[in-house]
């Protein structure tokens, strides 16, 4: 009775697949009817490397699918009903925006007939998420027009490639349904050719006259296809220093150099040997400091990749390479260059002096916690939230093996980080979790999400009972509102949040006991809190940040 919703929307879902989408996120809702299940009986019965995961929080559901795409680099699809729901995805698509995730969001929607008359759970949805989407389109799938079929194939298919494309980012597709939404299942499913989008590997003309003098690489955080190690090496034949944000990748490496904005705030880089060229790779990196040093300083930026272009907030980089990484470094590859030894030794024995203000820190607070973190075992996947933890592994996290990071460092939000970390455990063995506890709260229907995908996840909680990092802030000096407005201590008790989720549970109260946690791997799901007192760790940050300064003469 439902022939031509069938036949549409079989072709929506086939032209997702031929374009690389692999896991779509499902929230129940009644106008989802149709798309959820033939969604269902696609990958029960015609394909097995395609899933479905339930959320039934849908801004959890968002963060999830921008976490899975995110450390997958695939497009994901987000599947809701019509109303608030779908306005529930707003901060993932704004976060997979600003960090060029292919997030798509399918948002089932009422028919034409019902908008603007007070018809129940009906919004406008077109445009819905404004100006945070690379394209929004309304896909008629109860047409009756011969060609219907033929549109939704051809243009679901460009949409995802849209959204796969430098600079990536999210997508809408609205479906207008009305009644009645039941499909005819068990029938057979179209034949749909997918349409080949061929790249273009174009070479790239370096300029010789950039290179008078030393180079130093800073390598942002990294979106899309990973070249960590390709920089790495280069880095490395070309005696080339990189400033390695945590997001990067390239931690550890012979030539990364771990804390910069720590380093620039302690006066320490006033001692180094200043670079004639910087190259910039990846996106605007998690120090404050850094791209304002480069500007105090007057050294040239060469900022390299499509995706990336114009992204320079301090409005200094002039000379923008628009090829992807990989492309840029074999022709640097090529050139006769290399920074003197001294220069690059220089630059390297910062990492000591890092490793020895923070061997001296005595207190169980948050700077040993991340100095515990430095043990995860290889290809251990590592989450991190935004606000202290995002800026303290960024200054002293020196990794001692090779860790894959990842945050949603780009609207820098800490809505929806136990949600996307699920979405970054999938189809992996040893993941983990660093957050604070504002954070943590901020998502508990994460933890539904991870118990019910049966992943291994382990969540270090550093509690210091409220917003740590506002009493690194101007407004800590108002001491008659501060606790009020900024510090905001809940009070709850992390254990008895374990138990709720049926999650294992351990209160680490020394370095040692964290390290041994460290270095187990991680098995279901299971909490782990460090309690912290604020002001303490605030102390802490300045004195090692004086020390640091002393070692160079900056008291």
């Amino acid at each position: 009775m439902n022939e031509q919703l069938t036949e549409n929307i079989k072709a929506l879902i086939e032209s997702l697949y031929q374009q690389g989408v692999r896991h779509v996120v499902v929230s129940p809702g009644s106008r989802t009817t149709p798309v959820a299940l033939l969604l269902a009986e696609f990958v029960t019965h015609q394909v097995a490397d395609m899933h479905l995961h339930i959320a039934v929080d849908e801004r959890s559901a968002g963060f999830l699918g921008l976490g899975i795409a995110k450390t997958k680099n695939e497009p994901v699809v987000l599947l809701a009903t019509s109303g608030t729901a779908t306005v529930n995805y707003a901060p993932a698509m704004a976060e997979a925006s600003s960090s060029h995730v292919p997030l798509i969001a399918l948002t089932t929607d009422r028919p034409e007939e019902l908008q603007a008359i007070g018809a129940p759970q009906t919004l406008h949805q077109t445009n819905l998420y404004g100006d945070q989407t690379k394209a929004d389109v309304t896909i008629s799938v109860q047409s009756t027009t011969p060609d219907t079929f033929a549109y939704i194939v051809y243009k679901t298919q460009h949409l995802v490639h849209l959204a796969t494309t430098a600079p990536a980012g999210p997508i809408q597709i609205n479906l207008p349904l009305r009644k009645p939404l039941m499909p005819d299942l068990g029938q057979a499913w179209p034949e749909v050719t997918p349409i080949v989008f061929a790249a273009t590997n174009a070479s790239v003309q370096l300029d010789d006259e950039w290179l008078q003098g030393p180079v130093i690489f800073l390598a942002g955080p990294q979106e899309g296809a990973n070249y960590s190690e390709q920089l790495s090496q280069v880095a490395q034949r070309h005696h080339i220093p990189v400033i390695a944000d945590v997001l990067s990748q390239t931690r550890p490496g012979l030539t990364a150099i771990v804390g910069i904005d720590a380093l620039i705030s302690a006066g320490t880089i006033a001692d180094l040997p200043m670079p004639k060229l910087v190259v910039r790779f990846g996106g605007t990196p998690v120090s404050a400091k850094v791209l304002a040093w480069l500007k105090e300083h007057q050294i040239q930026v060469v900022q390299v990749g499509t995706a990336f272009s114009g992204r320079d907030h301090t409005r200094y980089t002039d000379v923008v390479v628009e090829t992807e990484a990989p492309i840029f470094l074999n022709a640097f590859d090529q050139l006769d260059f290399k920074n003197n030894a001294e220069f690059s030794q220089a630059w390297q024995d910062t990492q000591k002096d890092v490793a020895r203000v923070i061997a001296n820190v005595t207190d169980f607070n948050d700077l040993q916690v991340v100095q515990a973190m430095t043990q995860l075992p290889a290809d251990t996947n590592l989450f991190i939230a935004n606000s202290m933890p995002i800026r303290d592994y960024d200054n002293y996290w020196q990794a001692q093996n090779a860790v894959h990071v990842w945050a949603n460092r780009g609207a820098n939000g800490i809505d929806g980080t136990i949600s996307s970390a699920v979405g970054m455990a999938l189809d992996h063995e040893n993941n983990w979790l660093a957050i604070g506890d504002l954070a943590f709260y901020h998502d508990m229907n994460g933890l539904m999400l991870a118990k019910q995908e049966k992943i291994n996840l382990t969540i270090l909680v550093t509690n210091n009972d409220g917003g740590g990092i506002f009493s690194f802030l101007p407004q800590a000096a108002a001491d008659e509102y501060f606790e009020l407005l900024f510090g905001t201590g809940q009070g709850l008790s992390i254990a008895k949040v374990a138990e709720l989720y049926n999650a294992k549970y351990t209160l680490a109260t020394s370095q040692q006991a964290l390290v041994e946690l460290v270095k187990a791997p991680s098995q279901g799901l299971h909490l782990i809190e460090v309690q912290t007192q604020r002001q303490t760790n605030y102390e802490t940050h300045q004195t090692v940040l004086k020390e640091l300064g002393a070692l160079h003469g900056n008291d």
